[in-house]
């Protein structure tokens, strides 16, 4: 027993002094930078980095205790915000300011602006939800033989029998009122090269959808 107790003790004994050169061989730097200073300070300065080396065990790293609990996800529901498809009045009229306003669109020429009235169901639900209308300032027209069309747009709004603006915000409170969207769209002057020019005479054009938007904002 005596005899293996101090193989033992001989063992941690190399152990320890193979710790030491491991430390001392990391920390040559360390006498690099001492020479000309202090060898007092520089001999502490190695004899604390040895002894910081030896306590994390020559290598290694910390291990901290730890521990996680886990919280349960659940169910969350998400809102809603929608247009319904437009219900829109049959044909296009000349807007108020035209001459014959009211009446039905036939021939086109620079300087009109004619108008349709559209309604829609609002879909909005949401907590915090608030959104806003926007509709397009132009409008694309199109014709065989022809790239000088050109037309502006502008809206206007009733909200449950209340005018509204494209600032008005819309909320959770509005869910399923009746939106009502007048759009005018105005074919203005031109000149005789770039716009509504003389080549926009006598021709079937296409105007291109206009798309009323509700666009949610931040609450």
């Amino acid at each position: 027993m005596r005899s293996r107790a101090l193989q033992i003790e001989l063992n941690s004994r190399y152990y320890e002094k193979l710790i030491i050169k491991l430390a001392l061989g990391r920390l040559s730097q360390l006498r690099v930078l001492g020479r000309g200073h202090n060898e007092k300070t520089t001999k502490g300065a190695l004899a604390a980095a040895a002894a910081g080396f030896l306590l994390l065990g020559g290598a290694g790293t910390i291990a901290y205790w730890s521990d996680s609990s886990t919280i349960s996800g659940g169910t969350v529901n998400t809102g809603n915000l929608a247009l319904s498809d437009a219900a829109c009045s049959e044909n296009w009229l000349y807007a108020p300011g035209n001459s014959g306003a009211g009446d039905p669109v036939s021939l086109l020429v620079p300087g009109d602006a004619i108008t349709k009235e559209c309604t829609f169901t609002v879909s909005a639900t949401g907590d915090n939800l608030t959104a806003t209308l926007n509709t397009p300032d132009s409008a694309l027209i199109t014709a065989e033989g022809t790239d000088t069309f050109e037309a502006s747009v502008a809206a206007t709004y009733n909200l449950a029998g209340s005018p509204v603006t494209e600032d008005t915000p819309i909320t959770d409170a509005n869910d399923g009122q009746t939106l009502t969207a007048t759009v005018t769209v105005t074919f203005p002057f031109g000149d005789e090269a770039a716009v509504n020019a003389n080549d926009t005479q006598n021709v079937t054009a296409s105007l291109n959808d206009i798309a009323v938007t509700l666009v949610q904002t931040e609450s």
